[in-house]
């Protein structure tokens, strides 16, 4: 992969910015470590796998609710 395509790629994702709490960070950070990872990479992963989660919970039928 030539530089070029690396930095196009950056470029097409979208960013975002947050604030948490001190605690939350150094959580996350930890947790970025051991995985040997860049703690952005690590929040990237945890972001996606709540949105997959909520999808499927979004679609399927609701559990336990009278109708």
């Amino acid at each position: 992969m030539s530089e070029t395509d690396v930095v196009g790629d950056l470029m097409a994702r979208p960013r975002v910015t947050i604030t948490i709490s001190e605690e939350v960070h150094e959580v996350l950070t930890s947790w970025a470590e051991k995985e040997e990872r860049p703690l952005a990479n690590l929040v990237a992963f945890i972001v996606t796998k709540a949105v997959k989660e909520y999808e499927q919970e979004s679609s399927s039928p609701a559990k336990g609710k009278g109708g």
